[in-house]
């Protein structure tokens, strides 16, 4: 069993809590609270891909009652951790089996349960809660689902009607946008006496000494369902069997995907940690993609960015590779709202959204508030961080080299591929027979609307490559030449070496992250936009030049790498998330080990923690963070391990970290698998049975 624990209560880790011990099955997510916290504990319970928009506000995933609200007391004391201190109280999640469980004591009682979401059963989730009496007394239990949800840019329930059968409890909402959520909630309870009012049964019984009772509580949610007839009908018997296939499934995945670090028992359990959060965003049943911060809540709308393509994908190729296809089935289905993006901008072709709701553009005009005056800031990461089309290409091709499954074209890729361009050639402009890339931001988000980013500009220089490579259409490739042959790349400084972020970079202030940290009148002051501390200086707030010669290693060598990486990494604020590991990754390969063990564990630990910034402007920005996640599990596969594909075949090489003595994991390759196993000395790369 391999598990996090985390004893004692303290109120003011609730929300890192909830992040932290966050259990789910890809669809659904339920942050791991208390069953007696109520929504200003930020109970979520959340559905991805169901959205709906309240007003004005932004548009997010749809958070459900809560299913599980259970609070018991007696004469003696009320036994919840908010209103009365436990004697010992401790939470844990096994991460191999996908289970959180807690067991509190209290002056007159035990308290203990645990809960589920079923990787075997489409939108189930169980709960097991026992009571335990440590002296005869009269228990009191309210139970029930929780009609007081906790929504960042609601209300989105129109309606909230919940109807009881017997001992269900069938709630159905409707939404702003007219869409319907069902939960059929069915609460097993016995030696009880009982009343019922507005969701909530009053249960009442006499306990001797030791004695205990249990509650079994099944939830099933339904989409677009509005029927109050169909009864969930699980009883309490069929946990221990539901319960059971769940962990075997479960444990058989992370088996499958775990990779083995000797020598580094904090390293390890961290990329543990890590595998468990990309694992429970795995369902083969949906293909409505990863959203940033998972299935962790309503946070960054749960949309989809760019996260899913570049820093997730390679995870599900090696370990999932279904799974892997799944991610791209959502952008292939998606066109349509791609192109009404570039059409609605005056452009031709396929323009991603830099969040995506089901393919539209959700990301606001105003993504940030003026700490002084309180207003919204302009921003353009909807209409200028074009970059997100190419990812998408680059995913696709990185696909097809490790599965070998080029079938996706026929299946609409090809057209996808083909727009994509169409795009980046309306967007570009002709100056001197040159096509330039004007007006944009690449990944580092605190300059604005920039000339020639060098990430940006590559990444379209590879689509054009990606497309010469598989598609057979004469005249696309002919066209497609053109274009790429004219295509200003910047270019590589012979006396330095070094590739300028964008044009006229090397112009701004040369400082460091320190002194512009200083400048800060506020703060939750924001660096980015024109007026931002950042904007007139050289300090990013991500890895951007560096995230270039990660993805296209191969243009680059090791001179370049090293000069670039040596010049940007002091002035990286690495002010979000994804930063860490292409800093781990390109470290890797030019010898610097020991820092990209830093960053591989600033990547790997990074929920693991309970400082992470939770607010912003008084904004809700908390949630778990899974592209870093996918981040530390390539910084170990691609980066300490080398990882590279030469010729067609799998290739190692051990750029070890000091606490390191042997790796071992198992990957995908082409329809088969394959287990590996390095030291510093010595590869084993063999081919395995699905039975081993």
């Amino acid at each position: 069993m391999i598990k996090l624990v985390k004893t004692g209560f303290q109120k003011e880790n609730v929300v890192s809590y909830g992040n932290m011990f966050l259990i789910g099955n890809g669809h659904l997510g339920y942050r791991g609270t208390l069953e007696e916290s109520d929504s200003s504990a930020f109970v979520g319970l959340n559905v991805v891909g169901f959205y709906d928009r309240y007003k004005k506000l932004w548009r997010e995933s749809l958070n459900t009652p809560n299913p599980f609200y259970v609070k018991v007391g007696n004469s003696i004391e009320n036994c919840s951790v908010f209103e009365n201190n436990p004697l010992s109280h401790s939470i844990q999640l096994t991460l191999n089996e996908a289970i959180f469980s807690r067991k509190t004591e209290f002056k007159s009682l035990n308290i203990s349960s645990e809960r589920f979401i079923s990787s075997t059963e489409d939108n189930l989730l169980c709960m097991k809660f026992t009571v335990i009496a440590k002296e005869a007394q009269t228990i009191e239990i309210d139970l029930g689902t929780d009609l007081n949800i906790w929504e960042i840019n609601g209300p989105h329930y129109k309606t909230k009607k919940i109807k009881r059968n017997q001992h269900n409890l069938i709630f159905v909402g409707r939404t702003n946008e007219n869409k319907f959520l069902k939960m059929d909630n069915r609460y097993c309870f016995e030696n009880f006496d009982y009343s019922y009012q507005n969701g909530i049964f009053h249960l009442t019984t006499n306990l001797k000494q030791n004695e205990q009772r249990t509650i079994i509580v099944f939830s099933k949610i339904v989409e677009n369902c509005s029927d109050f007839e169909k009864i969930n009908r699980f009883n309490s018997r069929d946990y221990k069997y539901l319960k059971a296939d769940h962990t075997k499934n479960f444990d058989e995945k992370f088996n499958n995907a775990r990779v083995i670090i000797e020598g580094d028992k904090e390293a390890q359990f961290e990329l543990d940690y890590s595998i468990y959060h990309l694992l429970i965003l795995e369902n083969e049943n949906y293909s409505h993609s990863i959203p940033a911060r998972g299935v962790s809540g309503q946070t960054y709308k749960g949309a989809i960015f760019w996260d899913t393509e570049i820093f997730m994908q390679p995870f599900y190729i090696l370990t999932n590779p279904k799974n892997a296809r799944s991610l791209l089935e959502y952008r292939i289905k998606t066109l349509n709202g791609a192109l009404e993006k570039a059409k609605s901008l005056g452009y031709e072709g396929a323009f991603y959204p830099w969040e995506s709701q089901e393919g539209k553009e959700m990301c606001s005009k105003y993504n940030v508030t003026d700490v002084f005056t309180n207003k919204p800031v302009r921003t353009y990461f909807n209409e200028k961080q074009i970059h997100i089309s190419a990812d998408i290409v680059y995913a696709l091709d990185n696909y097809i080299k490790y599965t070998g499954d080029h079938s996706i074209l026929n299946q609409g890729a090809d057209i996808m591929m083909k727009e994509i361009y169409r795009f980046f050639k309306s967007y570009s402009k002709l100056k001197n027979d040159q096509y330039h890339i004007y007006d944009v931001i690449g990944p580092d988000e605190y300059h604005e609307r920039v000339k020639d980013n060098a990430f940006t500009n590559y990444m379209i220089d590879f689509v054009c490559e990606t497309i010469i490579k598989y598609l057979k259409d004469d005249k696309i490739i002919s066209e497609v030449k053109e274009f790429k042959n004219n295509l200003f790349l910047p270019p590589i400084r012979k006396n330095t070496l070094l590739i300028e972020q964008f044009k006229d970079f090397f112009k701004l202030e040369k400082t460091t992250v320190e002194e512009v940290r200083s400048r800060l009148r506020h703060p939750n002051e924001y660096w980015g936009t024109k007026h931002g501390v950042a904007a007139k200086t050289q300090i990013i707030k991500q890895a951007d030049v560096v995230t270039l010669l990660v993805l296209l290693s191969n243009k680059f060598n090791f001179d370049v790498k090293k000069a670039n990486y040596e010049y940007y990494y002091p002035i990286t604020e690495h002010g979000s998330s994804l930063s860490a590991s292409m800093y781990s990754l390109l470290g890797c390969e030019i010898g610097k080990i020991e820092d990209s063990y830093k960053m591989f564990r600033k990547s790997s630990g990074i929920d693991l923690g309970t400082n992470q910034k939770m607010f912003a402007g008084g904004i809700y920005i908390g949630g778990t963070h899974p592209a870093s996640n996918g981040g530390a599990y390539i910084s170990v596969i691609y980066g300490f391990c080398g990882l590279k594909l030469e010729d067609d075949t799998l290739n190692f090489k051990a750029n070890f970290p000091k606490s390191f003595k042997k790796v071992k994991f198992k990957i995908n390759f082409r329809n088969k698998k394959y287990f590996v196993e390095l030291t510093r000395r010595n590869t084993k790369v063999e081919e395995i049975n699905d039975e081993n």
